[in-house]
């Protein structure tokens, strides 16, 4: 009785300081950080047309997916990974479900001579987490295809990170001599990079279902318009249009 109480109370606990400090009057963005400077760049426009203030939450997919279920008040998610996201809407947490945009996977390194694909087998590579983010997913099966994943796993050679922000700081840090991260943060990033051979992976945003900000749906909107499709294209997106 006394330890399930103990538990309970554990339970209490981390639920409640998990999140960070909301105000009921901000509205609220989260965001995967690879895709954040694209999508805080379509924000500056939102916000020049009149658009009102937000506030973006940056962390990896898994985790602001999980953070919502449990509450977070999100009003909106915009995610580098369709999966998550439509496990929120399967559990009527998310309304609205729209892709964005396509994005790629890129290697990236601080100079053009780590920059290479026939290099890898020689270098320290940063990866995002595949457990929790999509584009982890994307450098773990290229890895693999490559035969480097499980060698690279087992020599230290491959570098989880927390998500793909965390594995561009693994290299500026020394840790790593390149990172597979989303071409929009290379973008973002001074250095070197190169296009990957694999399948592209959709950015997808959709609505809070216990409640979102008019300032949330119409910035929601503004991502599919036409004013956005620019800025998409810039961070080495292909936008998907105006919703169906």
């Amino acid at each position: 009785m006394f330890k399930a109480a103990r538990l309970f109370l554990l339970f209490l606990f981390l639920f409640c300081f998990s999140f960070p400090a909301f105000s009921s009057d901000d509205v609220y963005v989260a965001v995967s950080p690879g895709i954040a400077p694209c999508v805080e760049d379509i924000y500056s426009l939102f916000a020049g047309a009149g658009g009102g203030p937000i506030v973006f939450v940056k962390e990896a997919t898994g985790p602001l997916a999980q953070k919502m279920d449990a509450g977070a008040p999100f009003d909106l998610l915009v995610a580098a990974d369709p999966e998550w996201p439509a496990w929120l809407a399967e559990r009527g947490k998310l309304a609205g479900l729209q892709k964005c945009a396509d994005g790629h996977l890129v290697l990236w390194a601080e100079n053009k001579e780590s920059c290479s694909e026939e290099k890898l087998p020689d270098l320290r590579i940063a990866a995002p987490d595949p457990e929790t983010t999509s584009h982890g997913i994307l450098a773990a099966g290229y890895l693999t295809s490559a035969g480097l994943w499980e060698e690279g796993l087992a020599s230290k050679k491959i570098l989880i990170s927390r998500n793909a922000l965390h594995a561009v700081l693994a290299v500026q840090a020394g840790s790593a001599d390149a990172a597979l991260i989303p071409e929009s943060l290379a973008i973002g990033t001074k250095g070197a990079y190169i296009r990957l051979a694999v399948p592209p992976i959709s950015t997808v945003a959709g609505l809070n279902t216990a409640g979102a900000s008019e300032t949330a749906g119409a910035f929601f909107r503004f991502l599919l318009s036409p004013e956005a499709a620019g800025v998409w294209k810039k961070w080495g997106f292909e936008p998907a249009g105006a919703p169906k």
